[in-house]
């Protein structure tokens, strides 16, 4: 026995440790804390719950202690978490992220971590976690986080949907490039074909002019000697004379034809020309013969007009050769030259007595290759009127097949004047 007079007391038994878990000590340790927590024992009755806690819930924090999960949280809830639950009963934890929006429209995100408290013995033939004696339910405040991600995935695919604009504009501008590279191929075989057309037009033509010219020559030389039974020679000079402006026709029509496509249907250089002077060179490139049919009616006082000269004196000889070819033989032909003020333009009119153009061509009168029916027999591709229409164009003027009263046709063009360059 201990001797008390050495000072020995008895000793007093310890005080029984209170559990972690104990409702008691959750409540002294976070109840008045913004921890959102809350506990339930196996029976799945509440023991304790922070009012952040009752408060996500939309619960009254003095009506909730020993009620169960099912009585307390919403149906939907518990089947949407059905699984966590389950898992922490068994003594799992498990986690998971809940999310609601407010009354006022605020997303809210809660980190949820479910952490079973298990018994301090489990009987040592199971295999299985044994049932947990309750379960620890703490939620963190995961909102700004999500906020910040919802950022960066937008970020994300901000920056992926450039980078995909990058490697389509990437690609877009190599097809360009490509593009370019076979346009400037065909712009330069273009020019070249255009070149080549212009040297053989050059040194076809100018024989031929020189030919024509000795014919006139000839043919004037023959009627000053005032010879008997000169007639059937100067006919035969004349037939052959026209020939060879039939050629030339041709031939500055596919060059002209050549000139558009390779000008890509832009106008090129229009410049102030002399409409007399222009006028002049388009009757002496008239057949001698055929010159005196072709009544020339000015209604203007212009001399300086804007156009292109060789184009305009091509579309003028082709519109007069036409109304030739289909007038009657000996009938006059006008050209009628005019302006007018508003719109400021320059009008050019040649007017024939011939049959008229019959409505079945008028669809398709300036297409290329487009004949009349009654051509007597005139050589040439059918490409007269169609250089009329795209001389037009490029002068941003029109054309027009009119009736001429009481017969015949009047074709008119329109050419715009004080147009910017």
């Amino acid at each position: 026995m201990p001797n008390s007079k050495n000072g020995a007391s008895k000793s007093t038994p310890a005080a029984p440790a209170e559990n972690w878990y104990a409702p008691g000590q959750l409540v002294r340790l976070f109840g008045q804390t913004p921890v959102n927590l809350a506990y339930w024992g196996k029976d799945q009755r509440l023991r304790m719950a922070t009012p952040d806690w009752c408060a996500w819930f939309g619960l009254e924090p003095t009506q909730v202690i020993g009620k169960t999960l099912a009585e307390l949280l919403p149906e939907d809830y518990r089947q949407t978490w059905h699984q966590p639950f389950e898992s922490a009963a068994r003594g799992q934890v498990a986690q998971f992220v809940d999310h609601q929006t407010s009354k006022i429209g605020v997303e809210q995100w809660r980190s949820v971590n479910l952490s079973p408290q298990l018994p301090h013995f489990a009987p040592p033939d199971q295999d299985e976690p044994a049932t947990a004696e309750g379960v620890l339910m703490v939620m963190t405040d995961v909102t700004r986080e999500h906020l910040r991600e919802q950022v960066l995935e937008r970020q994300r695919a901000q920056i992926l949907k450039l980078h995909q604009a990058n490697q389509t504009q990437q690609t877009d501008l190599a097809e360009l490039d490509k593009l370019r590279a076979l346009l400037d191929w065909r712009t330069a075989m273009l020019t070249e074909h255009n070149e080549m057309l212009q040297l053989l037009s050059h040194e076809i033509r100018q024989p031929l002019n020189n030919a024509s010219a000795a014919m006139q020559a000839t043919m004037k030389a023959i009627e000053d000697l005032h010879l008997k039974d000169t007639d059937p020679a100067t006919k035969a000079l004349s037939r052959a004379e026209h020939v060879l402006q039939q050629v030339i026709g041709t031939l500055d029509n596919t060059l002209a034809a050549g000139t558009i496509l390779a000008v890509g249907g832009k106008a090129t250089s229009s410049s102030d020309t002399d409409l007399p002077t222009l006028i002049h060179l388009v009757m002496h490139d008239i057949a001698a013969d055929q010159r005196p049919r072709i009544h020339t009616q000015w209604e203007t006082n212009t001399r300086t007009v804007q156009l292109h000269p060789a184009l305009m004196r091509l579309t003028i000889r082709n519109l007069l050769n036409n109304a030739l070819a289909y007038a009657p033989e000996g009938t006059q032909v006008t050209l009628r030259v005019s302006e007018s003020d508003d719109p400021l333009a320059l009008i050019l009119e040649v007017l024939d007595n011939g049959p008229g153009i019959p409505e079945e061509l008028r669809p398709r009168l300036f297409e290329k290759g487009s004949r009349g029916n009654d051509s007597r027999n005139r050589s040439g591709a059918g490409l007269g009127l169609f250089i009329v229409h795209s001389v037009l164009q490029l002068h941003q003027g029109t054309v027009e097949a009119l009736p001429n009263e009481p017969q015949g046709t009047n074709m008119r063009l329109v050419i715009p004047q004080g147009l910017a360059d």
